[in-house]
């Protein structure tokens, strides 16, 4: 695990593979990498706003098909959304070549370990809110 005031990355190996979670704080806002396997990749966006509402963007991975991996993201996102102070958007990406069901298995606890860990850290690292002023 790697921190520092306002970035902090944690990984979990399982089944032969590693998933890795980047936080990067600006201001009170989070941005989340979760990715992983043999190819990590941007997939998938998830974006919660400071109500708890939340929208997701599935890329296309092949033809006639959407990336998956919101089945990673939504343990992440009820492990940190009580953590929250503001907007977070989530991006996940993650594929292990030749998959097995051993290695499927893995992937949803996996994703709720690194959510957990994320959760921690920003409880115990909470942002601080800057004055915002705007023209008149």
């Amino acid at each position: 695990m790697q921190d520092n005031d306002n970035t902090f990355e944690t990984s979990i190996t399982r089944e032969g593979y590693t998933m890795k979670a980047i936080l990067e704080r600006q201001s009170l806002d989070v941005l989340i990498q979760v990715i992983g396997g043999d190819v990590p990749h941007y997939g998938v966006v998830m974006t919660v706003d400071n109500t708890g509402q939340t929208e997701v963007i599935a890329m296309p991975s092949r033809p006639g098909h959407v990336h998956q991996e919101k089945v990673l993201i939504n343990p992440v996102i009820k492990a940190i959304k009580p953590a929250l102070q503001n907007n977070a958007i989530i991006v996940s990406g993650m594929h292990v070549n030749d998959i097995t069901p051993a290695q499927m298995r893995a992937a949803v606890p996996m994703a709720k370990v690194l959510g957990e860990r994320l959760a921690d850290w920003l409880m115990a690292h909470p942002g601080h809110r800057t004055e915002v002023t705007f023209a008149q």
